[in-house]
């Protein structure tokens, strides 16, 4: 233990000697260590740190198709599933929802998911105060209870210690709180930005919901039985579903399940993974590149060595005392990184709500503190290693005698110096390849078609007060009695005042404008055209106001766009996609056809008639498949319809348009609480900030990657030019031989040059044939690229040798001016 510390002792002073060199290595361990603890807490924090529940490796989630992932299932298939399944211990379902909350100040539009009563005894949660659901309080027509999140309760409520019996309106009906769940309960984990403030209500299953097995609304979670896998969950859930009773169309149940931590992290995990596998090339290249400068290091003493191994010091001790330098830089380099680490984190929160899953759980824990330490050890070995094999592998005579004559390129340090370097080339072109395809994939996005203008175009939401959600849905049998519709009451009043108000130069409503989130989907039949039972036509279903195509200046193709003379009482009209138009209608014409929304199923009794094909326009996100689309008058949806809930009752869209820069909210809000006080708004942003934030992983992805990237290059010219240095340096007696002897001071340049070249060209090459052979595994994250695409390749290759010739441009030149006599003299 004593020589142990006594090295460390005399590497400190060594180091202490070479404060440049030391303070070079100790940045670049810290940038290659920094940015992996980073990114290796993100790591853990999100995929490996468990749930915060009672079993959370035992949860799995149940959804109704074939694809891993999110996917709804119907109350008829969960009640199966809970009753039949033996390898379950217990089954839940939930759906995502939202709703309007009138707190003590205002009306506040909240998630508000519904959830069945065994929800809560499975998870292990327990309420900050009060309790959680009754069996009871899940059945239909059972009682209106809630329960509402810390956040709401502290914020809505000012924390009243008195707040559960209190009556509180959710959606416009009264609901009595049971009880206040603690902030830590992020369920369900896949909304967890927007539960700070939420409530959470009893799934009581509607009339619609235990007679149709396509009704669509749930997500469904079990806790496995112990030594259950998922494979023999799945196999079971097959035979369940092939026993389950079949509608009259003979459609196929199908169920699908994995682990519910591996749903939620979705791509996120490969994404996550691949940018550690690419900050693991950084830290390789950074050790090679801490390697060069102590093989340089050890090169300037070697006379040192030869004397303490002719005193007797042996081969052990001393690579001992170059691996206990090592250690020291390590040591300081992870010190250093984890400060770095710390900054980064910092960063990483400030994402946007939902870009990592779990991201508000993301911190250093003690398990990445012994990841760190294994990451020192490791660095320590693959930068001193070979440093210390030198050392140990010379012989002192000879080591004396080459300190009168000088090293040359071809002996071992010299090599292995260059070898680590083309390493380093190669490792880097890895990086810079996956940073082209990542920018030809956002260019890509950028120049995609949106089908709509983004200039000073505003949207955002509304909630009515009495807004009952979307699980609610449910087709009135009351059609005598039909209400007016909020469509014709509320929001067409309501547009024809924003239209007035200066600076606007058009206003809409749409129930699902882009990238929203928000989506209905139906089936639908061509009326006149045979129907395929087994395979219906699909598509979304969205209500709009006239004026819509022109505040989102999207081109109609054929006919006429939907206007504010569409109402109840005229002919029932609709337009359509253009994707629709080409899935279904092929070369004819759809104009004048018609289409029937579902009949009774639905309560669009009444064929619609097709007016107008628009162009297609961006949803979701930019890239993704346009859906075909179905567009409705908002005043033609009946009011006793399935899709009157879905589309105007819950949650609707308004999009303005500006001549110039107004305070659009603020006018908004005026109107809406002079003439619509109780409806909720919310999200208010520009299209351009949507459409940004529709390609901001891919960005986030490319400036990631593209670091990394400038990080090694910037490693591999320090590498580069430190190698060609030091073999100047070496050479120096050599080249002044050479040019006493004739040689031009443009040769010893050239000379030097090509020993650069030789590196970068065997680096590159060696990087390029990687390249070839592990981009095609990115291919999930690029966009109308080719994983082997040309202009790529070729523009990495040139970058890098011209990076390559300028960071040998100064040694080359350095060579050049050595005076003969100068160099001959002092040799």
């Amino acid at each position: 233990m004593r020589g142990f510390l006594n090295d460390l002792t005399y590497a400190l002073r060594q180091l202490w000697k070479t404060p440049g060199l030391a303070l070079l290595a100790i940045l670049t361990l810290a940038l290659g260590i920094g940015a992996n603890t980073a990114i290796f807490t993100v790591i853990e924090s999100v995929l490996l740190r468990p749930l915060p529940y009672t079993h959370p490796d035992q949860l799995v989630y149940i959804g109704g198709g074939e694809k891993p992932g999110f996917s709804n299932t119907s109350w008829l298939n969960y009640r199966d599933v809970r009753d039949q399944a033996k390898g379950l211990d217990a089954v839940a379902a939930y759906s995502d929802d939202i709703g309007v909350v009138e707190s003590r100040d205002e009306s506040k539009s909240v998630m508000a998911p519904k959830v069945t009563p065994n929800l809560f005894p499975m998870l292990g949660s327990q309420p900050l105060m009060g309790r959680t659901f009754h069996e009871e309080e899940g059945e239909s027509g059972g009682p209106a209870v809630v329960l509402v999140s810390e956040g709401l309760w502290r914020k809505g409520f000012h924390s009243d210690p008195g707040i559960v019996g209190q009556v509180v309106r959710v959606g416009g009906v009264p609901h009595s709180v049971i009880g206040v769940m603690p902030a830590s309960f992020r369920f369900p984990e896949q909304d967890a930005p927007g539960l700070d403030e939420a409530v959470w209500l009893p799934l009581q299953p509607t009339a619609e919901m235990l007679k149709s097995r396509g009704y669509h609304f749930l997500n469904v979670i079990g806790e496995t039985r112990p030594g259950v896998s998922v494979t023999q969950l799945q196999r079971e859930l097959d035979s369940i579903a092939s026993h389950m009773a079949r509608e009259k169309d003979d459609s196929v149940v199908t169920l699908h399940t994995q682990p519910y931590q591996e749903v939620l992290t979705g791509q996120t995990g490969s994404v996550l993974y691949a940018l550690f596998a690419a900050l693991g090339l950084v830290l390789l290249i950074a050790c090679a590149n801490v390697s060069n400068l102590l093989i340089a290091r050890c090169l300037g003493r070697q006379q040192e060595f030869a004397v303490r191994a002719a005193l007797g010091a042996s081969r052990m001790r001393l690579i001992g005392q170059l691996l206990s330098e090592g250690l020291l830089l390590s040591l300081f380099g992870a010190g250093a990184g984890i400060l770095l680490a710390e900054l980064a984190i910092l960063a990483v929160r400030k994402l946007p709500e939902g870009t990592i899953p779990r991201g508000e759980t993301i911190r250093i824990h003690w398990t990445v503190v012994l990841v760190l330490a294994f990451v020192a050890i490791v660095t320590t070995l693959l930068s001193s290693l070979l440093p210390a094999l030198l050392v140990a592998r010379a012989n002192p005579q000879e080591a004396l005698q080459a300190a009168s004559r000088g090293i040359g390129a071809r002996s071992v340090s010299g090599k292995l110096s260059g070898w680590l370097v083309a390493g380093e080339v190669a490792l880097s072109t890895l990086l810079l390849v996956g940073s082209g395809l990542l920018f030809h994939t956002l260019w890509n996005l950028q120049q995609s078609r949106l089908g709509f203008d983004t200039t000073r175009v505003t949207t955002f939401t509304a909630m009515p007060a009495d807004s009952g959600g979307f699980s609610s849905m449910a087709v009135s049998e009351d059609t005598g009695n039909a209400g007016p519709s909020v469509a014709t009451v509320t929001y067409q009043p309501i547009l024809e005042r924003i239209r007035q108000v200066p600076g606007v130069r058009n206003a809409a409503l749409m129930s699902s404008p882009p990238f929203s989130g928000l989506s209905v989907g139906t089936s639908f039949e061509i009326v006149g055209k045979a129907a395929d039972v087994t395979n219906k036509p699909e598509g979304k279903i969205s209500a709009v106001s006239g004026d819509y195509a022109r505040a989102m200046g999207t081109p109609v193709l054929r006919g006429r766009m939907i206007d504010d003379n569409d109402v109840a009482s005229a002919p029932l009209v609709v337009a359509i996609n253009e994707t629709l138009a080409k899935k279904y209608f092929g070369d004819s014409d759809p104009l004048q056809k018609q289409l029937n929304l579902g009949g009774k199923d639905t309560g669009m009794i009444r064929p619609y008639t097709i007016v107008g094909v628009l162009t297609d326009q961006v949803d979701q996100s930019i890239g993704s498949e346009v859906q075909p689309l179905i567009l409705v008058p908002q005043q033609q949806v009946p009011t006793t319809s399935l899709f009157y809930q879905a589309l105007l009752k819950t949650v609707v869209g308004f999009v303005v348009k500006t001549r110039g820069d107004i305070p659009v909210e603020k006018q908004m809000r005026s109107i809406f609480h002079q003439t619509a006080p109780g409806v909720a708004l919310d999200q208010f942003r520009t299209m351009q900030d949507q459409v940004d934030h529709s390609t901001f992983n891919q960005r986030l992805g490319l400036y990631l990657v593209a670091s990394f990237a400038g990080l090694a290059v910037a490693m591999v010219i320090a590498g580069l030019y430190g190698v060609l240095t030091q073999l100047v340096g070496y050479r120096r007696r050599e080249i002044g031989v050479r040019m006493a002897l004739g040689a031009t001071r443009m040769s010893v340049a050239q000379m030097i040059l090509r020993q650069g070249s030789i590196l970068i060209g065997a680096g590159l090459g060696v990087g390029l044939v990687l390249a070839f052979a592990l981009t095609r595994l990115i291919k999930g994250f690029l966009y109308e690229v080719q994983a082997l695409d040309g202009w790529t390749y070729v523009g990495v290759a040139l970058t890098l040798l011209v990076i390559g010739l300028i960071a040998a441009f100064i040694p080359a030149r350095r060579a050049a001016t050595i005076e003969p006599m100068e160099a001959l003299r002092t040799e």
